[in-house]
């Protein structure tokens, strides 16, 4: 669940962009911070420029193989699950919804990770 004291950050047309903390760092929707963002007065503008475009991306997430039919809760990864290349579906205050970025054939499951994501949802697999 995203902390009470985050701001919700919009385009001028309404559609929510990302969050700023309470410092004043910016973090996408999924609530994974926002790289290189420059200084927190321009957190806001950074995400208005560049939020969502940022989300469009591959991920990596633990995920058991194969996922399971459905939308699997992943907020708590197994020790035997891999990290896997993902893509994001949807993201929304509740969690964010994720799905093989090259499925097997017939695999049609999605993984749901709470949100804010931490270390579950991340831009580079892990080292």
């Amino acid at each position: 669940m995203i902390p009470s004291g985050w701001t919700p950050v919009h385009r001028a047309d309404g559609e929510q962009v990302g969050w700023l903390a309470t410092d004043g760092r910016p973090h996408l929707l999924t609530g994974a911070p926002v790289r290189g963002a420059g200084s927190p007065g321009e957190a806001a503008e950074v995400l208005r420029a560049r939020g969502l475009a940022a989300l469009d991306r591959r991920w990596w997430a633990r995920l058991p193989t194969p996922l399971p039919r459905g939308t699997f809760p992943a907020g708590q990864p197994a020790a035997d699950w891999t990290w896997q290349p993902v893509v994001l579906v949807e993201s929304s205050r509740a969690g964010c919804t994720v799905r093989p970025e090259w499925p097997a054939p017939g695999e049609t499951g999605r993984a749901l990770l709470p949100v804010p994501v931490g270390d579950l949802l991340r831009e580079e697999p892990p080292g």
